[in-house]
């Protein structure tokens, strides 16, 4: 039987996917300033779920200065597709609508200042694909909205499951025959942090 490489951690890092200036940047900003990202492997594999679900209309709860978004809408730009997206901090939401028009994207991202728990309400779905990534502590509350908005067959994928803020959505959308879902506990370089957990959730 095969062993597992010798320093996972150092072997995986040299498949960090490629990316643009822009993101690059991104990523020097949000290290420098502290803010949390999901990082260049989640948002390839964001991009990859995007375009494997074949996505058109989704639905991201936490902009903050929009790298997660730009990765949907790239991935759903060849379709028509389009993104909505909330961000509370007013001028964390400008950095994002800059980083958008650099992109080339600003068309196919609704960004709107507010805060997502409590406009979950006013949404109407069905939406193809969410990924949440708000306070950890407010997943379980915008748990049951993601039910209502998503579509059967919809996909829902939450960042920083790892934390312990997130125990109570774990739980939760373990034990829920509405959904089906699976929580990996992976190393994800350049993610904040890198060892996190990621759900992914199938609605049924």
């Amino acid at each position: 039987m095969s062993s597992i490489v010798q320093d996972p951690e150092t072997y995986f890092r040299q498949f960090v996917p490629e990316r643009d200036d822009l993101l690059r940047r991104l990523e020097e900003e949000a290290m420098r300033e502290n803010l949390p990202i999901v990082g260049p492997v989640v948002g390839e594999l964001l991009y990859i779920l995007v375009r494997a679900c074949g996505a058109q209309r989704i639905l991201e709860l936490g902009t903050a200065a929009g790298y997660s978004a730009i990765y949907l809408a790239m991935a759903c730009k060849s379709g028509g597709g389009k993104v909505l997206t909330f961000e509370i901090d007013r001028d964390m939401a400008a950095r994002a609508q800059a980083n958008f028009q650099k992109a080339g994207i600003e068309d196919r991202v609704e960004l709107r200042i507010a805060d997502a728990l409590s406009e979950l309400p006013k949404i109407e779905g069905p939406f193809d694909l969410i990924f949440m990534d708000i306070e950890k502590r407010d997943y379980i509350h915008a748990l049951a909205h993601c039910g209502r908005l998503l579509k059967i067959g919809g996909l829902m994928i939450v960042d920083n499951v790892g934390f312990r803020d997130a125990d109570p959505f774990n739980r939760k959308i373990f034990g829920d025959s509405r959904w089906r879902s699976v929580s990996l506990f992976s190393f994800l370089p350049l993610h904040s942090p890198e060892k996190d957990g990621l759900c992914l959730a199938i609605r049924v």
